[in-house]
């Protein structure tokens, strides 16, 4: 299997601060291009990309790799989707 070379694209592009969080990789590659890499149904995929935190850390490390990021990078952009997919923190008061 070849490796796309739109990868290639996200190293130099996360370090330059154009991709801040991890669904921005998906504007420089196509999402069907990593479920297939992953092995996953792109119905799936989307489900995975839309609750971040149900990625395994295994499957974030594979799409870490394929990107040519570290693990750390990686996890950091998942941890940042992960709060931006959360929203904004409520706290009620205890009464």
């Amino acid at each position: 299997m070849a490796r796309d070379p739109r990868y290639d694209i996200i190293s130099p592009l996360c370090q330059a601060g154009k991709i801040a969080s991890f669904n921005d990789i998906f504007k420089y590659i196509p999402k069907t291009v990593v479920a297939h890499d992953l092995g996953k149904k792109v119905s799936r995929f989307n489900v995975l990309i839309n609750k971040v935190e149900k990625f395994t850390l295994e499957e974030l490390a594979m799409i870490g790799h394929f990107c040519g990021l570290e693990e750390s990078i990686i996890f950091k952009l998942a941890e940042k989707e992960y709060f931006i997919q959360k929203g904004p923190l409520r706290v009620s008061k205890i009464r």
